[in-house]
């Protein structure tokens, strides 16, 4: 019986990475970069642009991907304020380009997005809870999976909380920043006004491969981990745990403008249970976290 094949879209960025790297060892992978070119042993990189259909017909129609894995655009919230219009383009009307393109297989289309569908009010949130967005990220995501939901046969939505783990080279996350920061003795700027369960790349990746490996379709799910901490938090936490100086990292004022600046603390924290019971998953404390990375990140740093 020959491989599944998966297609990941954006996956020369952090998640994408991640994805190619475990993926690859089980099924064919193909993936996709549009501005910088990337190599992951048994993946295939191929240049992309969600704009031009004709070359997306081509790609899927060679590929014949049992799963599409979309992952294009940025979640880091200040770039989607910074660029509403192309944030808007890549996460919500860029999927609809794929539909026509890929009626013809049919492959189980999985979308990630993030915990901003909510109004982070009270935090632990389930899948069916109301999606009541307060930010412009929030709503671009939800009409990404109203889209989903509606031109897709076989979809997957994963809510994913904020994820950290090594980077790829291409670009600096909050946690390669973070690192970087405290082991050279510099400050570290961390906000205090979103808490969030945390979840590394490493268990999206194999929450992801479950999903392929059962056949799940049609269903939305959470992904994060049991502790809930603010960025700060996790800053500080991390410092202890890896004997840095947690004076290092220092609370970070909001923006005069923004819905932090009277001290509002926002929780979108994720209840994973459902994807835990269903995947047969385990869920990490904050903790345990640190000691996974502890054996892939730090050496070799």
């Amino acid at each position: 019986m020959s491989l599944k094949s998966v297609l990941i879209l954006g996956g020369s960025g952090f998640i994408g990475s991640h994805l190619a790297l475990k993926l690859s060892k089980n099924y064919k992978v193909f993936a996709t970069y549009h501005s910088h070119n990337y190599s992951v042993p048994g993946t295939t990189y191929i240049p992309f642009s969600i704009d031009n259909k004709l070359w997306i017909k081509r790609i899927l129609h060679i590929i014949q991907p049992d799963t599409i894995i979309y992952l294009l655009g940025s979640n880091h919230a200040g770039w989607v304020e910074r660029k509403p219009r192309l944030a808007e383009h890549l996460h919500s009307i860029g999927p609809g380009n794929l539909v026509n393109s890929s009626e013809a297989t049919q492959p189980r289309f999985i979308y990630i997005s993030n915990p901003y569908v909510f109004d982070g009010v009270k935090g632990n949130y389930k899948e069916n809870d109301i999606l009541m967005p307060n930010s412009v990220m929030g709503r671009i995501k939800i009409e990404g999976e109203n889209v989903v939901k509606s031109k897709f046969l076989n979809y997957v939505i994963i809510r994913s909380s904020p994820l950290f783990g090594r980077g790829n080279g291409i670009g600096r996350t909050f946690f390669d920043h973070l690192r970087m920061n405290l082991s050279t003795g510099q400050r570290f700027d961390a906000s205090p006004n979103e808490v969030h369960s945390f979840g590394t790349v490493e268990g999206l990746a194999e929450m992801i491969h479950r999903i392929i490996d059962l056949g799940v379709r049609n269903k939305v799910l959470n992904y994060g981990g049991i502790t809930k901490v603010s960025h700060f938090e996790f800053a500080r936490r991390f410092a202890a745990r890896f004997k840095l100086d947690p004076s290092l990292v220092v609370m970070k004022k909001p923006e005069a403008q923004s819905i932090y600046s009277k001290n509002l603390v926002l929780d979108y924290s994720l209840n994973s249970t459902p994807s835990v019971e269903l995947l047969k998953i385990k869920p990490l404390l904050l903790e345990e976290s640190f000691d996974l990375i502890h054996q892939n990140l730090i050496p070799s740093s």
